[in-house]
């Protein structure tokens, strides 16, 4: 064949201007050879030009393959535009082109209800046969089973397809085949013939389940039949990890992500809009904290009265005292290299601490078996038994109400472990699982199980979400007036929401509903737009009926909804659903229509209306690709206001602190939105971030920090919405940008707050003391001496100054240490400069990072009026990967401490025994060391586990502490007294100051 059957779009031309980020990935990605092409682009970068360009770049004949017919048609029509004509590009399987854009459902005829039971069947056939059966006595066993317990039988196929399903890119070409329907294995044998080389899979995150088979037994017919198909995955973002198997397929046919593009650079090139993101927070109506008060009265009375005494006392105890045996700590292997003796040695039992007590023991090794078992057991304790002598025993931490899911988990851990094995307890066992079912949990003889939660559900679908929607419509449309264009989008048309007895219905209908009758949005001409029904307010008939009708091309009737008259339906024969949403997008565009109501499913993905200038979320779908593609609808250029800024708003119901109820799952929802999310930093708009500081200011994100119980109408009054053209200015659009990613610890502190927590203004006072002591010692030598000359004579005067020059000796470097910890609090980003060098030491020696990387520390803004000092520790000359590496080490190092396999004690060790009695006497003879507030608590960080296992790395990283930072003694946590050490550990605080991994473009 000539060059051009084999590369026919090597003819293709392309002649216009690549942006910056689109020539950067042709040049850096290689589609010449076989291995698959994985890029990541948002919604708007032109991800279909640079599929096309890649396609050309190979030259074969191509498929793309679409998760909607719009999305197939702009694909053909931008591939029109570079073929050297028309006829080159096909939408129709039944006759390929030379580019051929088909939509995954073409291909994704499955034959039956399970495609892979088929293949299960056959491996399970083998199974049998390995296990020594002939194949005639293995399909024997398998058909009686068949009939004889169809339960296990079709437990068993399950099980082996979701095997199947783990590795269907590398099972057999023709067994994947098989489990397709015949219309399309055909179409699959017509693309082989066809020459197909290339194929293109646009939205790839829909490749998760059925999809993912099919293309495979697409891509391994390909291969079977002689070729090496490039396959090219194209999405706006990567589906979660969490979807498990499915995912396991995305990454076997598509591997990691070898390009790109984040949205800050789309946006600072000018080719996607500028945008903020804002959390508008609201609490449950009357109505609904009604009845969720009234089933959490029930729950608190169940748990006192089985945690309060007897043998849910007893469970509690159990759990934090577990028997003293075995040893805690030591490797499971058994081949991890344990470290030598610690730097200094252990302080002896007469020392300022006391001897290991066998509560903190049992304690320590209870938190290190079970951590969440055991810290909910302690706040319960704390909150039933407050005087129990184990309770002042307890970590700060736990010493609080345990959460509403602690309780949970808690009780169904009694009932399992105490009530299911006394045959008499059966009423008790129905009763916990009644009140378990009632908060979303089953329970079971192998456990307790997440169901569907109607805490969640509750706050999900809250009315108070719905009234929120018109706050923000009226302060938006209050800023923009005419120019307001706003798409609110749900989960669902309706849903009921009936669990407990509580009967109320949500959805888009209930948003419209609400929108259409509420005084602040009157005046907004709206529409609901969902898969049955498309709606208006009655007070618009007049004026949007023939708008309608114009912009669907037919004739419409309208008919008044009986339940709310304020509502009319508006119908067209013969017009779909995509129909109105293609009308709604051209009534935006239009100024017709100022708001559209929908569903995620219409509107979340392929929808494009670059109008549309405010997006309202009140979606429960929190992953990655279902809010980065909601997203890309707001942010879309529009031509008819180039100078366009987005603003999308997530709603998030929070319980209000009066609540009996301690539980956030919307909350825990917003985050998760947030984490993958790039934005403005709310605080400081010279950065752009990714998490929750591109949409919560610090002081909102420390409201909700753990243990804080803010009202929505506390943290709302801190949003404060800036002006567009702000925000716009925030994004410096136009301007040059390293295209960099890179990922910092922050630490915001009080400046006149010392290091670390336990460090208190009581412990500089006690510096101040102890070089105190020396100088009196010294004096009181000296005098002693004076005193003495004319009663000993020069003998005497000879002792006294040995002494005196002793007691000097001794005064100094008790004095220096003073002045070194004095200096440290007064320069806080010098000692955090010494610790992050200590650190990188250490991954360098354990290979986590490079011999080039450098740690810096940078006061990033001055202290401002609040006191508060903002430092950021960065890794720089590193990777990505190592500045993760960095991030997580320092936040592990100066974080809570969890169940470390090695202790810092950095209140310890480096002295000489006079200069441990000075310090001793300086604290009054008693057991205080660096304790806080006069607590006597040590202070100890957790060496992170990334600087490995091997002794002597971590000896080197105790001596540069040493060295650099202070004193400290390494202690490896498998013994008693450091067991002991580490339950004392958890009592005390540890960095004084909030600290937060932040992730960072430039």
């Amino acid at each position: 064949m000539s060059p051009e059957v084999e590369a026919p779009l090597r003819r293709w031309l392309f002649d216009g201007r690549l942006r910056h980020y689109q020539a950067d990935a042709l040049e850096r990605v290689d589609a010449s050879g076989s291995g698959p092409l994985h890029i990541v682009a948002p919604p708007g970068s032109g991800k279909t030009l640079l599929g096309l360009l890649l396609a050309m770049r190979r030259g074969t004949r191509t498929l793309v393959l679409a998760p909607t017919i719009t999305i197939r048609d702009q694909w053909a029509a931008e591939a029109r535009r570079l073929a050297p004509e028309a006829g080159a590009v096909s939408t129709t399987s039944d006759a390929p082109g030379e580019l051929t854009a088909l939509t995954y459902q073409s291909l994704s005829v499955l034959d039956g209800e399970n495609p892979l039971a088929a293949l299960a069947h056959e491996r399970w056939l083998r199974e049998l046969e390995a296990d020594g059966r002939s194949t005639d006595a293995a399909s024997a066993w398998l058909d009686a089973l068949h009939s004889g317990n169809h339960r296990a039988y079709a437990a068993g196929i399950a099980r082996r397809s979701r095997t199947l399903r783990r590795r269907i890119a590398q099972e057999d070409p023709d067994a994947l085949s098989r489990a397709l329907h015949p219309n399309a294995r055909a179409l699959i044998e017509r693309l082989v013939d066809h020459g197909v080389d290339t194929v293109v899979l646009d939205e790839c995150h829909h490749l998760l389940d059925h999809w993912a088979l099919v293309v495979a037994a697409l891509v391994a017919r390909l291969r079977d039949a002689g070729g090496s198909p490039l396959v090219v995955g194209l999405t706006a973002t990567l589906p979660s990890p969490d979807d498990g198997n499915a995912y396991d397929n995305y990454t076997s046919l598509l591997g990691e992500v070898d390009y790109e593009v984040p949205i800050p650079a789309v946006v600072r090139e000018g080719n996607l809009a500028p945008y903020r993101e804002y959390v508008r927070f609201v609490e449950p109506t009357t109505d609904e904290l009604a009845f969720l008060s009234g089933a959490a009265t029930g729950l608190a009375m169940l748990i006192r009265s089985t945690f309060a005494h007897g043998d849910g006392a007893a469970h509690l105890i159990g759990m934090l005292q577990p028997p003293a045996e075995g040893k805690v700590g030591a490797d499971a292997d058994g081949d991890a290299e344990t470290p030598g003796p610690a730097l200094a040695p252990p302080p002896p039992a007469s020392s300022s601490r006391a001897a290991p007590n066998d509560a903190d023991i049992r304690l320590a090794r209870a938190f290190a078996d079970d951590f969440a078992g055991a810290e909910a057991a302690a706040a319960m304790l704390a909150t039933v038994h407050p005087d129990h002598p184990l309770v002042a025993r307890l970590p700060t931490a736990a010493r609080r109400k345990p959460t509403t899911e602690e309780s949970l988990r808690l009780l169904g851990r009694f009932a399992l472990d105490r009530v299911l094995p006394d045959p008499d307890a059966r009423d008790r066992w129905d009763r916990i699982r009644s009140a378990l079912a009632d908060f979303g949990f089953s329970l079971t003889d192998r456990g307790l199980r997440r169901t569907r939660d109607p805490i969640d559900t509750m706050l999900a679908s809250s009315l108070s979400k719905d009234r929120a929607v018109c706050d923000i419509l009226r302060l938006e449309h209050d800023r923009m007036g005419t120019r307001l264009r706003a798409l609110v989008v749900s989960d669902f048309s309706e849903h009921g929401n009936r669990h407990g007895g509580l009967v109320s219905r949500a959805g888009a209908l209930r948003t419209f509903d609400i929108l259409a009758t509420d005084a602040a949005t009157a005046d907004l001409r709206g529409a609901l737009v969902t898969g049955s029904t498309t709606r208006i307010a009655t007070r618009h008939v007049g004026s949007l009926a023939d708008a309608w009708a114009a912009a669907l091309g037919a004739e419409v009737a309208t008919a008044a909804v009986a339940e709310n008259p304020a509502v009319t339906e508006i119908s067209a024969p013969g017009v779909g659903a995509a129909g109105f949403v293609r009308a709604a997008a051209t009534l935006l565009s239009r100024g017709q229509l100022d708001v559209a109501v929908g569903t995620r499913g219409l509107f979340g993905e392929g929808w494009d209306c670059p109008a549309v200038n405010t997006l309202i979320d009140l979606s429960s779908v929190a992953t990655a690709p279902a809010t980065q593609q909601l997203r890309g609808r707001a942010l879309r250029l529009d031509p008819d206001w180039p100078e366009k800024v987005a603003h999308i708003w997530t709603v998030t119901a929070l319980l209000p602190p009066s609540s009996p109820i301690d539980a956030t799952p919307d909350l825990s929802r917003l985050r998760r939105k947030q984490a993958r999310l790039w934005g403005v930093h709310r605080d400081d708009p010279r950065r752009i971030v990714r998490g929750l500081a591109g949409a919560l200011t610090a002081e909102q994100r420390r409201l909700l920090a753990p243990g804080s119980l803010p009202s929505a109408d506390e943290l709302d009054s801190l949003t404060v919405v800036e002006p567009r053209e702000l925000s716009r200015a925030s994004w410096q659009i136009g301007t040059d940008y390293l295209d960099r990613e890179s990922t910092e610890t922050v630490i915001v502190r009080r400046a006149a707050d010392p290091t670390f927590r336990t460090r208190s203004r009581a412990d500089a006072a006690l510096g101040a003391g102890t070089a105190t002591a020396g100088i009196v010692a010294a004096a009181a030598l000296a005098l002693m001496v004076a005193d003495g000359v004319g009663a000993v004579g020069v003998a005497g005067v000879a002792a006294g100054a040995v002494a005196l020059v002793g007691a000097v000796a001794a005064g100094a470097p008790v004095a220096r240490a003073w002045w070194r910890s004095r200096r440290a609090h007064a320069e806080a980003p010098e000692l955090y400069r010494r610790i992050a060098r200590t650190v990188v030491a250490a991954l360098q020696r354990a290979g986590r990072i490079g011999d080039g990387a450098t740690p810096e520390v940078i006061v990033e803004r001055p202290t401002d009026a609040g006191g508060f000092q903002h430092l950021e520790l960065r890794l720089t000359h590193a990777t990505l990967a190592e500045q993760h590496v960095f991030a997580g080490a320092m936040s592990e190092l100066l974080g809570p401490i969890r169940t470390p396999r090695f202790l810092l004690q950095v209140d310890a060790g480096g002295r000489s025994p006079l200069v441990r009695w000075l310090l001793k006497r300086a604290r009054g003879g008693g057991g205080a060391r660096g304790g806080s507030g006069g607590e006597g608590r040590s202070q100890s960080l957790a060496v992170p586990a990334s600087f490995g296992m091997a002794g002597p790395r971590l000896r080197s990283f105790a001596e540069d502490w040493q060295r650099t930072v202070g004193p400290c003694t390494l202690h490896f946590v498998d013994s008693p007294e450091a067991l002991a050490l580490l339950a004392e550990a958890r009592r005390g605080g540890v960095v004084a100051g909030d600290l937060a991994v932040i992730e960072r473009w430039d």
